[in-house]
């Protein structure tokens, strides 16, 4: 029986200080390293084009174990980040939750400001 998977708590995102620079890069550039970012690509257009991904289907996006390791790695960095949420049957779906996370910092910020 696999291991549950065990996903971070907190999530590192480095922001560029240039907002034309934040307007221009890819939000996966931003919140990936470059490798990383495309396999986030990968993993949301199979994603949009299945409705989802289930636990054995990783072989469809990446080539290699180098590529195995990143992928379960970009993958629980999604879920904790609110992209992706788990389905029904272990499956991965697109999640809205990250939008109301920054949502809500959002409005955090505002309160600060007045």
């Amino acid at each position: 029986m696999p291991r549950r998977p065990k996903y971070p708590a907190y999530v590192n995102i480095k922001i560029p200080r240039d907002l034309v620079e934040v307007w221009e890069t890819n939000l996966m550039d931003i919140l990936f390293t470059e490798k990383e970012a495309e396999i986030a690509r990968r993993i949301i257009n199979y994603i949009k084009e299945n409705e989802r991904i289930y636990p054995d289907e990783y072989r469809n996006i990446i080539n290699g174990n180098v590529e195995k390791v990143r992928y379960f790695r970009v993958l629980r960095k999604m879920v904790s980040l609110g992209l992706l949420k788990r389905g029904k049957d272990s499956s991965y779906i697109l999640s809205e939750e990250f939008a109301l996370k920054l949502g809500a910092m959002l409005e955090k910020w505002k309160a600060i400001t007045g």
